[in-house]
């Protein structure tokens, strides 16, 4: 029996473990596989560059009340990401597809999602329920952790088309 304890030349953990550069590099290397393997191939994909039917290009008012959208930080916790989970289709209706959301430029596809898809909620309650919600979450959602936006009431330009009266 050979008890020969020569270093091996071949590539080997450790020499990847011990070499910071050499780590980076390959954890960079895997991650731009990774990504291009997941996201080349939705480009191509017609279910994520077509809209779904019905889909239209957003109207003027829409255009508006996405940008309060965006400014206050909704998109934090309302982002549109799929989530076909049974609890959230019993209580939203159909989760998103990407079809939905062609003419979202930027997009607000999120990792994380607090609140539901406002996709599937604008239509579910009254205006008024709305109006409530937004000045303080917890009169409507007693467990609600949403922020409340009184501001949003008080100030004729940030308020909903059917608010300014």
């Amino acid at each position: 029996m050979s008890n020969d304890n020569t270093p091996v030349a071949a590539f080997s953990h450790e020499k990847v473990e011990t070499n910071n550069f050499l780590m980076i590099v390959l954890i960079l290397l895997v991650i731009a596989v990774g990504g291009l393997v997941e996201i080349v191939p939705l480009f191509f994909q017609k279910s994520t560059t077509e809209p779904v039917l019905g889909v239209k290009p957003y109207t003027a008012l829409q255009v508006a009340g996405r940008d309060i959208y965006l400014r206050e930080g909704c998109y934090n916790c309302h982002s549109q990401m799929i989530r076909p989970f049974r609890a959230e289709t019993l209580r939203y209706g159909h989760y998103s597809v990407a079809g939905e959301f062609v003419y979202d430029h930027p997009f607000q596809w999120g990792s994380k999602r607090t609140g539901p898809d406002l996709h599937r909620v604008g239509g579910k309650y009254s205006d008024e329920w709305q109006r409530i919600h937004l000045n303080n979450p917890r009169d409507v959602v007693p467990e609600s952790n949403m922020p409340a936006y009184p501001w949003l009431e008080k100030n004729r330009s940030t308020r909903p088309a059917w608010r300014r009266g």
